[in-house]
C-alpha cells in the first residue's frame, strides 16, 4: 500500500472514530456545566444547568443545520464564560461543544447548488451577527457582573491611616472597609465601580481626607473582602450605601455626603433619593444599568445600548432573581430637587445619559470629554478637588 493511500485509510478512521464518539461528546460538555454551576445555588442550576442537560439529551434529534448553530453557540458562550470566571469546566465543556458543532456544520452544504450553498452562508452570517450582538455580547457581561473573581486586597494601598471596619448592609450583607477619621465632623462614604472594589477609590480617598472629612470606602457585596453576591450592574447596592450611612451615624457622624464611581455614582444617587440623612452627592460616570435608563438616549446610542441593557437585564433576573431598580432619571430628579448634585460626565454615551438625567433640574453637570471614565480626578487634579470640596464644604461644614 502507497504511503498516500495509507495516510488516506487513517484518516478515515479518524473522522469514523470522531463520528462515532460525537453522540457522546455533547452531552458530555453539558454534564460539565452543570457540574461548573453545581455550587451556585438551585437557581443557575434551574437555568443554565437544567436547559444545558435538556439540550444534551435531546441533541441527537435536532436536524443537522440546528445542532451546528446550537452548538457552536454553547461552545461560544461556554468558552467565553469559562476565561471570564476562569472556570476550567466550561472552558472543557466550551472546546466540546465547539468541536462538535464544527464537525456538524462542515460539509454540510455539499452537493447544493453553487447558488443554494452561498445564500445559505450568507444568511447563517447574517444570523451569527445577531446572535453574537442580542445573545453572546449581553451574556459574556452578565457573567463578568455576576462571576467575575475577586482580587486580593492590599491592605497597605491606601497610604493613609485608617481603621480596618466591617458592619452590616441595610438587608443584613456583611461588608468590609476602611475609615479615616474626620478633622471636620463631616464624612464622605466613597462607591467604587462595578466589578472593583474599594482599592478603586483611594486617590479620591486621598483627596477628601486631605480637606479634613471622614472617608468610608468598602468593598460592594461580593467584592474584595464583603460578603453577599456580586452584581456590577449595582441592582442592590443602595442598601450598601445605606448601611455605610448607618454605619457613621453609629459613631456620631450625621453629616454625611457620598461620592460614587461608575456603578457606584447609579448607587449613591438611588440611595440618596431614599435617605435624606445625605446632605450632598457626587456622582462621578453616571450612566445606565436598565432598559429604561438606556431609553433616554439619542437614537444612534439608543439602538445599540438599549437592546443590550434589555436581554442582559432579563438574564440577571433569571440568574439572580434580583428586581430592576427604579429609572435613573427619576432618581436624578429626586435628589436634585432637595440637595446639591454634581454629575461628572466623560466619554460621550456618559454624557448623553447624564444630559438627559439633569435636563430641567437643579443638577449640576461637569463635562470633560477628553478624559476616560471616571477619570477626571487623575487628568484634572487641581479643578476636580477645587470642584467637589467646594460642593461638599458648602453642604455639609
Amino acid at each position: 500500500m502507497s504511503y498516500a493511500a495509507a495516510t488516506t485509510t487513517a484518516n478515515r478512521r479518524a473522522r469514523a472514530r470522531a463520528t462515532a464518539l460525537q453522540p457522546f461528546l455533547l452531552p458530555l460538555a453539558s454534564l460539565l456545566v452543570a457540574l461548573a454551576v453545581l455550587g451556585a445555588g438551585p437557581r443557575l442550576l434551574l437555568v443554565i444547568a437544567l436547559p444545558a442537560l435538556v439540550i444534551g439529551a435531546i441533541f441527537h434529534r435536532l436536524p443537522r443545520p440546528a445542532a451546528a448553530a446550537v452548538a457552536c453557540l454553547l461552545g461560544v458562550l461556554s468558552l467565553g464564560a469559562g476565561l471570564i470566571a476562569r472556570a476550567d469546566l466550561l472552558l472543557a465543556a466550551g472546546l466540546l461543544y465547539l468541536g462538535v458543532g464544527l464537525s456538524r456544520a462542515w460539509g454540510i452544504n455539499r452537493g447544493r447548488r453553487r447558488l443554494r450553498a452561498w445564500t445559505n452562508r450568507a444568511l447563517a452570517a447574517v444570523g451569527a451577527v445577531f446572535v453574537a450582538f442580542l445573545v453572546v455580547y449581553p451574556t459574556m457581561i452578565v457573567v463578568d457582573y455576576l462571576a467575575k473573581p475577586r482580587a486580593t486586597i492590599n491592605e497597605a494601598a491606601l497610604g493613609l491611616p485608617h481603621e480596618r471596619v466591617t458592619f452590616a448592609a441595610s438587608d443584613g450583607a456583611h461588608l468590609a472597609g476602611w475609615y479615616v477619621r474626620s478633622r471636620n465632623g463631616a464624612a464622605i462614604v466613597l462607591v467604587h465601580g462595578g466589578g472593583g472594589d474599594r482599592q478603586g477609590t483611594i486617590r479620591h480617598a486621598r483627596m477628601l481626607a486631605k480637606a479634613g472629612y471622614g472617608v468610608l470606602l468598602y468593598d460592594a457585596r461580593g467584592r474584595g473582602q464583603s460578603g453577599g453576591h456580586e452584581n456590577a450592574f449595582g441592582w442592590q447596592w443602595d442598601s450598601d450605601v445605606r448601611g455605610a450611612v448607618s454605619y457613621l451615624a453609629g459613631r456620631g457622624i450625621h453629616r454625611v455626603g457620598l461620592l460614587g464611581l461608575s456603578t457606584g455614582a447609579e448607587a449613591v444617587v438611588t440611595e440618596a433619593a431614599a435617605d435624606l440623612r445625605v446632605k450632598a452627592v457626587v456622582a462621578d460616570g453616571l450612566q445606565g444599568r436598565t432598559a429604561a435608563d438606556a431609553s433616554h438616549l439619542p437614537f444612534g446610542d439608543r439602538i445599540s445600548i438599549e437592546p443590550v441593557f434589555a436581554v442582559a437585564g432579563i438574564e440577571i433576573e433569571l440568574a439572580s432573581g434580583q428586581a430592576q431598580p427604579k429609572p435613573l432619571l427619576k432618581l436624578v430628579h429626586e435628589v436634585a430637587g432637595t440637595r446639591p448634585l454634581l454629575l461628572v460626565g466623560t466619554v460621550g454615551f456618559e454624557r448623553e445619559f447624564e444630559r438627559a438625567y439633569t435636563r430641567g433640574t437643579e443638577a449640576t453637570l461637569w463635562e470633560l470629554p477628553q478624559s476616560a471614565h471616571t477619570s477626571g480626578l487623575k487628568d484634572h487634579p487641581r479643578v476636580y478637588t477645587a470642584r467637589v470640596i467646594s460642593l461638599f464644604d458648602h453642604a455639609l461644614l
